[in-house]
């Protein structure tokens, strides 16, 4: 008790409620006292305490420092020792081998005389405290680790304290000592590289504007090192009144991502290279600026074989000339060196820097070695060797490319000149052959025009026969011969496919109907009404196709069918072509289409041909984007089948026979054929057209179908009749329905490809009309929409056929031809057709007889192989004479067919082209094309009235516009009146086009006019267009000759045209 009487605390009793352990040391280090709680700690009990040595439970640390503050803090008025005082951790060791972290607080306790008796330490359990720790130190040193693994820093800015905050990364990409300065923003931005400092400040100063993001590329510079490429990313912070107070970022070392950047670069810049260049000598050049750029090495030299010494180096001193001639030396012995070991070898030149040598391997060749100097002692990096090498395999690619050209342009040069030879061969084999066979056929026709014995006749015809099939020969192989040439030039003009299909079985009908076979057509449905690709050759591949069915069937029938489809790229037609004759065996048939190959060599003997059709054909289909094959089976006949994809139209797709379709449609129409390939042919295109139509087999069953529907409500409107049919033909059929009134209003149809009957034949047997097979849909569709009584009455008349070759003067013609016999022809030809003839027999005589000749020649029919002077310098001579004045038509007849033979012909200033042996009706329509006749040559004594001439394309294409195709004569005549204002609108058009150099404007006025033209049957016109159109696609102008012909040619089609409309439509 104080003396104030207040209570004095127990001092054992306040030791020992503190909760902390107490523990009293003498200045030995010995326990004068220790609480509880302390014992606790120590694991040890009261009575092991008096005397105990701390130094026995203290860890190394703890020790240390103990030891050190007992020896040294012996008076308390001096300052202890740093270290010595103050919190301090170590680790108290217990008995039972357990410890236990603990945080130690000493203070000095002094006794009454201020003497030092001991210290007192403070003992607080600090284990979680220290696994915390511990644990914090971990994951820092884990993160620190992964940012240098990754080469990614991160970084720290306070915007309220401008304090900096790196991590070790950042410090060491940065390039600074941590604690060496006192880190700022600008302790960043003024060690980024000059040129990228201004845009990294940018992006910077725009997050401390707003932007949320910063995001920026840049290089920081080292001293004594290269600059090395960062990227700073960071994003704003925002307190919750919405001020930005900090930015949080990384920084990652970009350097490898740039190099890989750069290196791809690079082996572009090489592929390219590689692929641009032609040679390898070239690649070679280009590639020295990019391994400079590349490597920053200096210094490049290449060296490649030398072509007449390939055990030796030729150097292309690329970048050499300002160095040392020892460095030049080094590196062409290093070239030589890398070249023998054929890998990279690099060491140090004699001026101290580091060469490295590569050689460019293909195959067991060493075609080239590139050497670069660094111009540095630094060696270079793995990297750089790697890109180094990956461009020496570019190089390689390029050499072996190099050598495949060059083995390619030699087999070619090869190639070209065996085909150049060959179409020389061809060329003369062509001329020596045609010029003989010319006389052959055309002394054959005039002998066939003299009166014969039948006997006599036989052998003309056998003549003229074998003359056909040796021409049909020569031209197969002439035409095999462009193919394999690669001059197979195809058409690109929009047609109807279904009018090709038809025309082309129109040419071998008469061969069917000689052989007694039935020739069926159909077009189905889904054919396209128009594509656009080349006629031509489409029809070229069916007549092929029909004409091979037709030669190896000897009894049955011959279909040719034509479908359509959607193809990848515009329409697709697929065409078959069936037979029932001798059909191939399935080993055979993949030889089928190679040249002169037939499926049995003993069918040559017994059919004929040469094996050359279908090998044309499979060219054609091929040129065409196609297919071709056949299925057959021996004795079974055979489907020979192609498809051919066009592209779509260009113009606009035209009716596809709308008005016949909606005449015909809801028509109830009867088949009465034994065929039953017909009945399902025309069941398929009458139920296209919306027909109603029902077919039979025999004449009585179309009696009881005709019965039947006449006593109910839907009587037959049209009945088409087989005319040779078992039992009841079409003809007592006919008259059987005539005979009771009960059929009146049915029209009947009479089908047949072995009948050609009169009107007056068919008005007796009460039949309406007559269809030759085989039926045509377009000509079917016509007849049909007429005999339903919807298109207004059916013409009886049959159509006339050609009349005799007038016996009138039509022109003088001059005949310039060296050879005796084909004089005699084209004089016995001329005169049949009612032309003067004048001959000359070479060139120099053609030339003075057009010279000396007052009355002037309306054409000139010019052979182009003669002595003294031939047809080309003729020509030339003629031309001469008669610029500024009168042109006279001069037509090639020339025994070379070949695309080549045309071209020089035309160049010469020839305006058509006819091949030998000419053929007759060919010729005539030449002439009447290029000197149509006129009054004055007309004979002036009464003649008899002189038949129709040959007509021409244009007469033949109008007259099949009314007659087959239904258009009225009026709208014939407002066709013919627009285009003739059209095509002069265009000539001046294109003339003005020629004037203002527009070669592209050039090409699309003769395009459109060479598609007007062609789809009126004006050939010469659309062949001068074509050739004008090609001209200047190709960038050539068209030259005044060529305008002044293609005047001309649109002067002759109006006239053409105007006598078209003056003979055929005003009757």
């Amino acid at each position: 008790m104080r003396d104030d009487g207040a209570m004095t605390p127990d001092p054992a009793l306040l030791l020992r409620s503190v909760p902390d352990g107490l523990w009293l040391l003498d200045t030995d280090g010995r326990t004068i006292f220790a609480n509880d709680p302390l014992l606790t700690l120590l694991g040890r009990s009261a009575a092991e305490m008096p005397g105990f040595s701390a130094y026995e439970a203290l860890d190394e640390s703890g020790a240390a420092v103990l030891r050190q503050r007992l020896a040294e803090h012996v008076d308390p008025a001096v300052p202890p020792a740093p270290g010595t005082r103050g919190d301090r951790e170590c680790r108290l060791h217990r008995p039972d081998g357990t410890s236990v972290w603990v945080l130690v607080s000493p203070e000095p306790v002094v006794g009454d005389d201020g003497r030092l008796v001991g210290w007192m330490h403070r003992i607080k359990d600090n284990a979680e405290q220290h696994d915390l720790l511990e644990l914090s130190q971990r994951r820092e040193h884990q993160f620190s680790e992964a940012q240098a693994i990754a080469h990614i820093g991160s970084w720290e800015l306070d915007l309220v304290t401008n304090e900096v905050i790196w991590s070790k990364e950042t410090y060491r990409l940065v390039g600074v000592v941590p604690g060496s300065v006192v880190v700022t923003p600008e302790t960043f931005f003024e060690r980024l590289h000059p040129d990228d400092r201004v845009d990294a400040e940018t992006a910077f100063n725009a997050v401390l504007a707003g932007a949320p993001t910063l995001d920026f590329e840049s290089r920081l510079v080292h001293e004594g090192g290269s600059p090395t490429w960062v990227r700073a990313q960071g994003r704003a912070v925002f307190d919750a009144d919405g001020r930005l107070v900090r930015l949080d970022g990384t920084l990652q070392d970009t350097t490898a991502t740039k190099r890989n950047e750069e290196g791809l670069s690079f082996l572009s810049a090489m592929a390219a290279a590689a692929n641009q260049a032609t040679t390898l000598q070239e690649v070679l050049i280009a590639s020295e600026k990019s391994v400079r750029q590349l490597a920053r090495w200096p210094a490049v030299l290449v060296a490649a074989r030398d072509p007449e010494q390939p055990d030796q180096l030729l150097f292309l001193d690329v970048a050499w000339g300002e160095h040392s001639e020892p460095l030049g030396e080094a590196a062409r012995a290093l070239a030589t060196a890398a070249a023998d070991a054929r890998r990279t070898i690099h060491e140090v030149g004699p001026s101290g820097t580091a060469l490295v040598a590569g050689p460019v391997v293909y195959g067991d060749q060493v075609a080239a070695v590139v050497v670069s100097d660094s111009l540095t002692a630094v060696e270079p990096p793995p990297w750089e060797l790697i890109i180094f090498n990956q461009m020496l395999t570019f190089l390689a690619h390029v050499a072996e490319r190099e050598s495949a050209a060059q083995d390619l342009a030699d087999a070619r040069d090869q190639a070209l000149s065996a085909s150049r030879a060959k179409s020389e061969f061809l060329a003369t084999m062509s001329h020596e052959i045609r010029t003989p066979l010319n006389g052959v056929l055309g002394l054959s026709e005039l002998l066939a025009r003299t009166e014969l014995t039948p006997h006599q006749r036989r052998l003309a015809d056998g003549v003229e026969h074998a003359g056909r099939t040796l021409l049909a020969l020569v031209n197969d192989i002439l035409d095999l011969s462009k193919i394999e040439a690669g001059r197979l030039d195809l058409e690109a003009v929009d047609f109807d496919p279904r009018s090709v299909v038809e025309q082309s079985a129109s040419l071998v009908a008469d061969l069917a109907r000689d052989k007694h076979l039935e020739l069926v057509v159909s077009s189905a449905g889904d054919m396209p009404a128009q594509v656009r690709g080349d006629p031509v050759r489409f029809g070229q591949v069916i007549t092929n196709l029909a004409s091979n069915a037709v030669k190896f069937t000897s009894e049955g029938e011959v279909v040719i069918r034509a479908t359509g489809e959607t193809g990848p790229d515009g329409p697709r037609v697929r065409v078959e072509v069936r037979d029932t004759g001798v059909g191939i065996d399935p080993e055979a048939a993949n030889r089928l289409f190679e040249p002169f190959t037939q499926a049995d060599s003993s069918t040559t003997r017994e059919y004929g041909g040469t094996g050359l059709g279908l090998a044309i054909s499979r060219r054609i289909v091929s040129a065409m984007g196609g297919q071709i094959g056949v299925d057959s089976d021996a004795g079974l006949g055979s489907t020979f089948w192609f498809t051919v994809d066009f592209e779509p139209p260009v113009g606009d797709d035209p009716l596809r026979d709308h008005e016949r379709e909606q005449a015909v449609h809801g028509l109830q129409v009867l088949v009465v054929d034994d065929n039953e390939t017909n009945r399902f042919i025309l069941v398929e295109q009458l139920s296209a057209w919306g027909v109603t139509v029902t077919a039979v087999e025999s004449a009585a069953d179309g009696l009881a179908e005709l019965s039947s529907a006449a006593r109910g409500s839907s009587p037959y409107d049209v009945v088409l009749l087989d005319y040779m049919m078992p039992g009841t033909d079409g003809e007592e059929l006919a008259r059987a329905l005539r005979s009771e009134r009960v059929h009146d209003r049915t029209r009947l149809a009479l089908l047949s490809s072995a009948l050609e009957p009169s009107p007056e034949w068919l008005a007796d047997a009460g039949i309406d009309t007559f269809l030759s097979k085989p039926v045509l849909p377009t000509r079917l569709l016509d007849v049909l929409a007429r005999l339903g009584g919807r298109l207004g009455r059916l013409d009886h008349r049959p159509v006339e056929t050609p009349r005799a070759v007038p016996a009138r003067r039509r022109g003088r013609v001059l005949v310039v031809e060296d050879n005796e016999v084909n004089q005699l022809v084209a004089e016995g030809v001329l005169h049949g057709l009612g032309y003067e003839v004048h001959l000359a027999d070479n060139g120099a005589a053609g030339v003075a007889a057009v010279a000396d000749d007052y009355r002037g020649f309306d054409a000139i029919l010019m052979d182009c192989q003669m002595p003294v002077m031939d047809g080309y310098d003729a020509t030339r001579a003629i031309r001469a004479m008669q610029r500024g004045g009168t042109r006279t038509p001069i037509i090639a007849m020339t025994a070379a067919a070949v695309a080549e033979e045309r071209e020089r012909c035309l160049a010469a200033g020839m305006d058509d082209f006819l091949a030998k042996p000419v053929d007759v009706a060919l010729l005539g329509k030449t002439l009447a094309r290029w000197a149509p006749s006129s009054p004055g040559h007309e004979e002036a004594e009464e003649a008899p009235p002189p038949a129709e001439p040959a007509e021409s394309p244009a007469f033949v294409r109008l007259r099949e516009l009314i007659e087959r195709d239904g258009i009225d004569p009026s709208l014939v005549v407002r066709i013919i009146e627009r285009f003739e204002s059209g095509a002069l609108i265009v000539g001046a058009t294109l003339g003005a086009s020629v004037r203002a150099g527009d070669a592209g404007d050039v090409a699309a006025q003769a395009h459109s006019l060479k598609g007007s033209a062609a789809n009126l049957g004006l050939t010469a016109l659309a062949a001068v267009c074509s050739e004008i159109e090609s001209e200047a696609r190709a960038g050539r102008l068209p030259s005044d000759g060529t305008l002044a012909t293609l005047d001309a040619e649109i002067r002759a089609a109006g006239a053409e045209l105007e006598h078209f409309a003056e003979t055929r439509l005003n009757t």
